[in-house]
């Protein structure tokens, strides 16, 4: 029995694929599912059930995998003992965030992790929340940074831990006539008007979008991927946008860009950070959790 093969088994519980596992643990497909099957017949049991609709754990292997996390976790504490201060953490980690993370914090967190752990890979990719709680519930992505929707309220098997809560506020073009003058609107007003949503995919729905239509019909002119764009089209003042409060402050430097508030509501939202809770947190993860939370909690008391 080798650790890589109890590494292994745990990629394809996260995953339910053993062609993304795989993917993730950078092996082909056929070394680790030979891998697998070593250790199933060293053991003289059955651990995966193989289907066409992927690869689960059958009763005994999920009695195993609790064992494997157990055993993992202690080699990182064995490795973290031996080598003290000198031990340096290598690996792989992807994360998925909201684009408004993406442009405010996130430069912080990673150039933070990267210097405290230069032999670790960030693997970073911007999506929108509901679209990023998918990649995570699929073990395409570690972690994901999303604003809490409906939709993670609807979802299970998911472990959060929220960074900081906020506010959205309405950006639009300097020479936005539908906000003229004004720096503050009525969300009647607002839902009126002309919005534009942030989509990463071919739906109608998303996390600004769930929010809003709780409070009435939306006028949504444009639906776009690229933060740019988004404000090319807002900066010639026929659209307006709702954005974390947070994110239109990074907005306005630009020049370009203003800054309306809400007269007679609160659309309060909380960013969260998710993962898998069939996730085995490697000392990697561990780390850099640890720098996701104190970059977050910094940021919020600027």
């Amino acid at each position: 029995m080798r650790l890589e093969q109890l590494s292994y088994l745990i990629a394809v519980h996260e995953s339910k694929s053993i062609s993304l596992a795989a993917e993730r643990s950078h092996i082909s497909q056929p070394a680790l599912s030979s891998a697998i099957s070593k250790l199933e017949d060293e053991l003289g049991v059955v651990l995966l059930k193989r289907t066409n609709a992927g690869a689960f754990l059958t009763e005994m292997g999920e009695q195993i995998i609790i064992i494997a996390k157990e055993v993992l976790n202690k080699v990182d504490e064995i490795k973290s003992i031996a080598q003290g201060d000198s031990f340096e953490l290598t690996g792989n980690i992807s994360i998925a965030v909201e684009p408004s993370i993406n442009i405010t914090v996130m430069p912080d967190i990673l150039t933070t992790f990267k210097h405290n752990h230069p032999k670790v890979n960030a693997i970073l990719k911007v999506g929108e929340s509901n679209n990023i709680l998918r990649d995570v519930q699929s073990g395409k992505a570690d972690f994901g940074i999303i604003l809490k929707t409906d939709a993670f309220c609807s979802s299970k098997d998911i472990n959060f831990k929220e960074l900081f809560s906020d506010e959205f506020v309405i950006i639009a073009g300097n020479n936005c006539e539908m906000t003229m003058g004004s720096t503050t609107m009525s969300l009647e007003k607002a839902l009126s008007l002309p919005i534009l949503l942030y989509n990463t995919e071919y739906i109608t729905n998303c996390g600004v979008s769930s929010v809003l239509q709780k409070y009435g019909d939306l006028n949504v002119s444009y639906r776009v991927d690229n933060l740019e764009m988004m404000e090319k089209i807002l900066s010639q003042g026929k659209t307006i946008a709702f954005v974390p409060q947070f994110m239109a402050d990074e907005y306005v430097k630009s020049n370009m860009i203003k800054k309306v508030t809400l007269s007679d509501a609160r659309l309060e939202v909380s960013i969260i950070l998710i993962w898998l809770n069939r996730h085995h947190l490697s000392m990697v993860e561990k780390e850099f959790i640890k720098v996701i939370k104190t970059v977050c909690s910094l940021k919020m008391q600027r």
